[in-house]
């Protein structure tokens, strides 16, 4: 496995490549990692998806997702041998699909989680090529809960960061931190990685690898 570096979010925007004129986006500062409340320890869990285990992860949709899967290859890996590949048949320029994973936890009212992991795609011409969007997401229920796919279950939709072919290419790491209420959930924390196309194209190279989820 890879170190788990704290690197950088990319910025949303469009813009085109640094060749013809326009620079990419700068780096955002580092997602810093909420502080435990006093008395609760702090747990690390890491998942690299060898040897075609999903870890207890479950792939999903929002529901009216046109040709997606999930599914485990070699073609590609961050750490190990093995990664997730996203394929999403973005046509309709819309859709969303996740791995989703929940956690049993310690009760409190503002419990942190931080959930870092790896994304790959090749680089592209910049926005004339169509970008993605990608993000974690962190709840106290099921992120299944009422979903469809004009309607996904993820906040802040158009803040999320573009899938780094954009710009870069490559593997990139992405972070996310929230603070969850597991009295109200039940002791529960769902953990959610997804991709979401906002692009009227099929993406079937989109890899995913080396998640980190951290708990209190």
């Amino acid at each position: 496995m890879s170190p788990k570096g704290r690197l950088a979010a990319l910025v949303v925007g469009i813009g085109l490549a640094a060749g013809i004129g326009i620079a990419a986006p700068a780096l955002a500062a580092p997602n810093t990692p909420l502080a435990a409340p006093a008395g609760v320890t702090s747990t690390t869990y890491t998942y690299g998806f060898e040897g075609g285990d999903w870890e207890g992860w479950s792939p999903e949709d929002g529901g009216n997702t046109r040709g997606w899967w999930i599914d485990h290859t070699t073609a590609r890996a961050h750490g190990g041998s093995q990664s997730l590949n996203y394929q999403l048949d973005g046509t309709w320029d819309n859709g969303t699909i996740w791995i989703e994973k929940a956690f049993t936890t310690t009760a409190s009212t503002a419990l942190p989680v931080t959930v870092t992991y790896w994304g790959w795609s090749p680089a592209s011409g910049g926005p004339g090529s169509g970008y993605w969007l990608t993000t974690a997401s962190i709840k106290g229920t099921d992120h299944t809960l009422g979903a469809t796919a004009s309607n996904p279950p993820w906040d802040n939709l158009g803040t999320w960061d573009i899938t780094p072919e954009q710009y870069y290419g490559g593997w990139h790491q992405y972070t996310k931190s929230a603070t969850v209420n597991t009295v109200a959930s039940g002791n529960t924390v769902y953990v959610a990685i997804a991709l979401h196309a906002n692009f009227e194209t099929t993406r079937d190279y989109l890899h995913f690898d080396d998640v980190s989820v951290t708990i209190g």
